[in-house]
């Protein structure tokens, strides 16, 4: 409670201030690179405000959230979820970010005295207890994207948007080439929508995208970012994921071993996983509200049929052999929305794909079958 009473204080402060003299006032964007924590892959961005007269540091934060919410994951899932605008000073957001050995990088924005005034009255505003909550979204609404808007609404740049040649998911990637289950999982789990081409303006929707995108913009003629510093710097070593840990190296030997041992106790386990993950993805595209996980198009060929496969149809062949070949259909029929880039391909699919494919094709023409043909 004190701290909100200071941060109020404050705002109401500078906001009187600032009417007179600016001189003394400095915003920076602050960019934080990857954490270990899977949340934090992507990094972080907040918001600097100096008041060297009143001797005030103070770091404004959109990425807040508490892990102790009821229900926390369903609510993420259903993009419910509330993060919210939180402050902390410079020092302690510092601290933290080098204990967990993270890279910060600051720029100091050249902007008028008008366009501080614009600034911290929004974010006086945003910080009113009324304001400070939202509904997080990957790409749509996150820390970056509210400064990203914060930023452009309140300040006049030369800043011309442009089409890029990369989606949101190509973006969300690049941050996971040392966590390719993660990767794998997310490009299960996402839906098409994020794999529509995106302009300049909507690939800021990440610290790092951000951060590079403010160096070529100019301000009144000059360039927005004035100074830049490094704290904490950290060599960008490219990782070497281990090949044995790749996930295209684990499923295509899970793949071999289903091709030459035709056991129902390997194949039957491997389907219910499936089925499930299915049943997972359609339950999640049906209750979120995150534009990101709707409209999946894995559900042509991760389907949750195969629990009917496993389970309902066990004992019943015709319907069986119905039911595969339908699956199968289904997994044709996903092959051109990859080829035309609908929706993303993942590499590590393929071996599922292959072993599906299998096993549809030994319901729809087993060996008893195979060979009466052959007779024939």
């Amino acid at each position: 409670m004190k701290k909100n009473i200071v941060t109020y204080f404050f705002l109401l402060f500078i906001g009187i201030t600032s009417i007179y003299s600016n001189d003394n006032i400095e915003i920076s964007l602050l960019t934080c690179s990857s954490g270990s924590e899977t949340f934090t892959a992507w990094g972080h961005s907040a918001i600097r405000i100096i008041d060297k007269k009143s001797s005030v540091d103070i770091v404004y934060n959109f990425g807040l959230f508490d892990f102790n919410t009821p229900n926390f994951y369903l609510k993420f899932i259903k993009g419910k979820l509330k993060y919210k605008l939180g402050t902390h000073s410079t020092r302690n957001f510092f601290i933290s970010y080098f204990e967990e050995n993270r890279q910060i990088i600051e720029q100091k924005l050249n902007l008028s005295e008008e366009d501080k005034v614009k600034i911290i009255n929004e974010l006086g505003y945003l910080y009113r207890p009324e304001n400070r909550y939202y509904y997080y979204s990957f790409v749509g609404k996150n820390c970056t994207s509210e400064l990203r808007d914060l930023l452009f609404e309140n300040v006049e740049t030369d800043f011309q948007n442009q089409l890029t040649n990369k989606t949101h998911r190509d973006q969300l990637n690049e941050f996971l080439n040392d966590k390719l289950w993660v990767r794998l999982g997310m490009s299960l789990i996402m839906g098409y929508k994020v794999d529509k081409k995106i302009d300049m303006f909507e690939s800021m929707f990440l610290p790092d995208y951000l951060c590079y995108g403010l160096n070529n913009i100019q301000t009144n003629g000059e360039k927005l970012v004035l100074t830049e510093n490094v704290y904490n710097k950290i060599e960008n070593n490219n990782i070497n994921y281990p090949f044995i840990f790749n996930p295209l190296f684990i499923l295509s030997l899970l793949l071999l071993v289903v091709l030459f041992v035709k056991s129902k106790f390997i194949q039957t386990p491997i389907l219910l996983i499936v089925g499930l993950i299915g049943l997972a993805i359609l339950l999640v595209s049906l209750i979120t509200e995150h534009p990101e996980l709707q409209y999946n198009l894995n559900l042509l060929w991760l389907n949750p049929l195969y629990i009917l496969a496993v389970f309902k149809f066990r004992k019943k062949p015709k319907l069986k052999i119905y039911l595969a070949g339908i699956i199968q259909i289904l997994i044709i029929i996903i092959i051109p929305i990859w080829i035309f880039k609908v929706q993303y391909f993942e590499l590590s699919y393929l071996p599922i794909i292959l072993f599906l494919t299998l096993f549809n094709l030994r319901i729809v023409f087993p060996e008893k079958r195979l060979q009466l043909i052959k007779s024939k």
